[in-house]
């Protein structure tokens, strides 16, 4: 109701101030009526409109214009109380009356409007002025107001406190902020670090100095950091306004957070595991599906931040390395253990310790981890997770190898016909092998971990605690006893047992060797008995029964067989060492080596050896050996020796028979093979000149040829017949050798002439195929004591076989001198030289080195076998020298300076 009594009341203003001057100006009608004051009728009109206006605004100051027309064409205007008015000149007063009436009121809404916007802006001046005060006075922040020069006119109690003055240092003039600042914020204007002079520059240029950190020098000559922001103010160029934060705290913040940053980068670098920081490029919702979260990990997580060592865990030197990459790079989504993990993380509300996960380095390689992780959830959403890890690969591996182990451990027990057991220091079971679980017919979870008292009873219990309670003060126990079988038997066991001691050299518990030795002792008595029936039946035979203690290695028993084989009188065996005393010395060492090593690895061997016999004979023995032994190895060793010297010399008699045998075979073999090389070369070279000497004689019987073709037919049947003269004489010179019918005529024989004389033998052919043949000759050597013509063929056949086997424009040369008693004769050619292992035979009867029919040299291969025996008559020797094929050959002959 109120408000509309305030909207209707600038028209009611309107409506009582035209029925005012409507009333006033009808009291003044007969006044105001005049000719010359007609247009006064207007006046208190006018005033009407101006005050409706001045009140209502525009919408009053209108209808105030209106009734006012309406009032004045009705009451004062011809014709009177009509609405209609005729009169040109009236319609012209109203019309100008309305046209002045409107502009009052436009002038009056302009003025009012105004009024209102001062109003309304004065008003905001207050509010703002009074929250500018309440924030100077709540000193919250720091407010100066000065001027550029450094003068401070005001300041709260916010800013004083900062800078430590007082209100009274203020009104003393004694604050000034230009002397408050350090003198380095006093240069010119540096973009790095704003100063005075880029504050000073601002405010000039723009007015204002946005802000920018600063340091004022307290009155006690001490620094607090601000942030400083000023501005000129209006119409003032020369003061200014300025707030001022203390940043002390904001410092020290800051200080301590860039060393908790730098404590934080020290963690990171020098622990030794890894950290790391994983972003979700899109968060997701914990309340999303399992499946769904691991499919938007795979897909959005990378890896934002770690440490260098976690980069090295994955192959890399430096954490820029690996920054970025994505989960399925190195978590390995194939393996069900990883998505296991990821749930696990999920339903533990994104923190998980100690969790595992498999994983793949840079090179590929697995790689196992320990995690310790916490999911970051922000405004309901998970966006991180850091977490710490650490390498167990390692320990994986060699826990798989410790399970690979423990599990080849068991087979390995299992497959060992031992019963095998491990007890802890309390006395309970803790493995069991199949053995031993068979043995009492349990599995092995009624055992593991119960004491051996629930498992064997008490009787037998208490007749083993001295060994139990032996072996745990660290002593080794070994002993025999009888142990109840599931099928109700007792049976005889062998029992060790074994401690086990801790890193602190404390019995942990000990390991029980049990063997089942029923049988064995059984076979024990069964073996006395038979050994005892062996005794009596081998003292009637030629064969020596035998045993000895491996610990002492001494006969325990000896046969009295041995004094009839051997001649020991029984005493003698049983001292130290016997069997290797009187052992043959070749057979020694390896027979007793070959007896220990037997004895270790074979239960039965037998060998044969040879002994010395009292008298000196020496007596082949073969000996059978079976070795009895325990866990701890070979105990006894009993066995045979059984005398086979007869057997031994009856086959060395065979078998030099054989030998003899095989070498007269051989001789033969390699005689009838000679002969018949020697026959197939006489052969060829008997027909090579005889179709030459028959081919010409057939010629010239039966044609008529001119004396120089008859005298070139006759040279060579002269040449081939002499040649065939020499094979001939080269065999008859075997002949007699053979026979020892070939003597030598002895006389004082010149070697110069003599030598000369096969040289110039030999020259022809030398000369034929371009050879030089060099003559070195002591002139110190004159005669020897020999056969002329004998020592003359040895000659001629060194020099015929070195000029033979020289190629062509090859080089023969041939010494005599002088060699202390001796005298030595060097034929030496370039040759094709002598193989090394023909050189050996090279003097042979029948020997070649080519004795093929193809070979390109001719001759029986009895010219060196000649000479020498030649020189061997002679009293001398000869000898064949030759670096290799392709390399000549030298022959040297030695010749005594008097003949035997």
């Amino acid at each position: 109701m109120k408000g509309t009594r305030f909207l209707l009341a600038p028209y009611a203003v309107a409506l009582l101030a035209v029925g005012s001057g409507l009333l006033l100006t009808l009291l003044l009608q007969p006044l105001l009526l005049q000719p010359l004051l007609k247009p006064s009728i207007f006046l208190l009109f006018f005033a009407a409109v101006a005050i409706s206006a001045w009140y209502g605004g525009m919408e009053a100051g209108l209808l105030a214009t209106a009734l006012s027309t309406l009032a004045v064409s009705y009451f004062f205007l011809e014709p009177v109380f009509s609405l209609l008015v005729t009169s040109l000149d009236n319609i012209l007063w109203l019309g100008l009356f309305v046209l002045v009436t409107t502009v009052i009121n436009l002038l009056n809404s302009e003025l009012r409007t105004a009024k209102q916007h001062l109003q309304t802006s004065l008003q905001k001046l207050q509010v703002s002025e009074a929250k500018f005060r309440r924030l100077v006075e709540s000193n919250i922040i720091g407010v100066i107001v000065g001027n550029m020069d450094g003068a401070i006119a005001e300041a709260n109690d916010a800013f004083l406190g900062m800078v430590g003055y007082s209100q009274e240092d203020l009104q003393a003039e004694r604050v000034r902020w230009r002397d408050m600042i350090p003198p380095e914020y006093i240069e010119a204007n540096n973009s790095a670090m704003p100063t005075a002079g880029y504050a000073y520059a601002e405010l000039t240029s723009k007015g204002v100095c946005q802000p920018f950190e600063n340091e004022y020098i307290r009155q006690d000559n001490s620094r607090v950091p601000i942030l400083f922001g000023s501005a000129l103010l209006e119409n003032s160029p020369n003061e200014i306004i300025s707030f001022v934060l203390d940043l002390s705290k904001r410092k020290q913040a800051e200080l301590a957070l860039s060393k908790s940053e730098e404590r934080y980068r020290a963690f990171l670098e020098q622990s030794s595991e890894g950290i790391w920081c994983i972003e979700l490029e899109v968060p997701i919702s914990p309340d999303c599906p399992e499946d769904e979260q691991i499919q938007h990990f795979y897909q959005y997580v990378y890896l934002a931040e770690c440490n260098n060592v976690m980069a090295q865990m994955y192959g890399c030197s430096r954490a820029e390395e690996i920054i970025g990459v994505r989960l399925g790079d190195f978590l390995v989504p194939s393996d069900p253990h990883n998505i296991a993990y990821l749930r696990n993380f999920i339903r533990s509300n994104y923190q998980l310790i100690d969790a595992e996960s498999h994983e793949i380095d840079k090179q590929g390689n697995s790689k196992y981890f320990l995690n310790n992780l916490v999911g970051i959830v922000e405004n309901g959403l998970l966006v991180r997770a850091w977490g710490t890890q650490r390498d167990i690969t390692e320990r994986k591996r060699a826990e798989a190898a410790l399970r690979q182990r423990e599990d080849e451990l068991r087979l390995i027990t299992n497959t060992v016909p031992v019963k095998i057991s491990y007890v802890d220091g309390e006395q309970r079971y803790r493995f069991n092998n199949k053995e031993y679980e068979d043995w009492f017919g349990l599995p092995a979870s009624e055992i593991s971990g119960k004491h051996i008292r629930e498992i064997l009873g008490e009787s037998v219990y208490q007749s083993i605690l001295p060994y139990v309670e032996t072996v745990l003060s660290g002593e080794q126990v070994t002993y025999e006893t009888q142990l109840p079988h599931k099928d109700g038997t007792n049976h005889y066991v062998n029992v060790t047992y074994i401690p086990q001691f801790s890193q602190q050299e404390k019995v942990a518990g000990f390991v029980a060797l049990i063997t089942d030795i029923t049988l064995h002792k059984l076979a024990e008595a069964a073996l006395k008995q038979s050994e005892k029936r062996l005794k009596i039946l081998t003292e009637k035979v030629r064969i020596i029964p035998w045993e000895v203690n491996t610990t002492t290695g001494n006969f325990t028993y000896v046969g009295p067989q041995t004094f009839e084989i051997l001649g020991y009188p029984l005493s003698d065996w049983y001292t130290d060492n016997f069997w290797a005393k009187y052992m043959h010395p070749e057979d020694r060492e390896w027979a007793i080596q070959y007896c220990q090593e037997s004895s270790l690895s074979l239960n039965n061997y037998e060998f044969e050896y040879r002994m010395l016999a009292a008298d000196g004979r020496v007596i082949w023995l073969y000996d059978i050996v079976n070795v009895v032994r325990d866990e701890n190895g070979p105990q006894l060793l009993h066995g045979f020796m059984i005398d086979i010297t007869d057997r031994k010399q009856a086959e060395q008699e065979r078998e030099q028979l054989l030998e003899r045998e095989q070498a007269a075979r051989t001789d033969a073999e390699t005689a009838n093979r000679m002969k018949d090389e020697f026959l197939a070369t006489l052969s060829h070279e008997l027909r090579t000149p005889l179709n030459a000497i028959l081919g010409w004689t057939q010629l010239l019987r039966t044609r008529k040829f001119n004396e120089i073709t008859t005298g070139r037919a006759l040279e060579t049947i002269e040449r081939n017949t002499r040649s065939l003269t020499q094979l001939i004489e080269d065999v008859l010179d075997v002949s007699r050798i053979i026979r020892g019918t070939l003597h030598l005529r002895i006389e004082m024989v010149k070697l110069v002439p003599l030598m000369e004389a096969a040289i110039n033998t030999v020259y022809p052919a030398a000369q034929a195929k371009e050879i030089s043949i060099k003559c070195r000759f002591d002139p110190k050597v004159e005669v020897v004591v020999g056969d002329a013509d004998r020592l003359q063929q040895v000659m001629w056949n060194l020099l015929s076989n070195a000029v033979k086997f020289t190629p062509k424009g090859g080089t023969v040369d041939v010494q005599l001198k002088h060699v202390e008693s001796s005298v030595q004769i060097r034929v030496s050619d370039t040759g094709g030289g002598i193989a090394a292992e023909f050189l050996p035979h090279v003097f042979e009867r029948f020997r070649q080195a080519d004795s093929s029919r193809t070979r390109s040299h001719g001759g029986l291969g009895l010219g060196l076998a000649i000479v020498r025996h030649l020189v061997e008559l002679h009293g001398g020797t000869v000898s064949a020298e030759s670096p290799g094929i392709g390399q000549g050959a030298t022959f040297v002959v030695s010749l005594p300076m008097k003949s035997i």
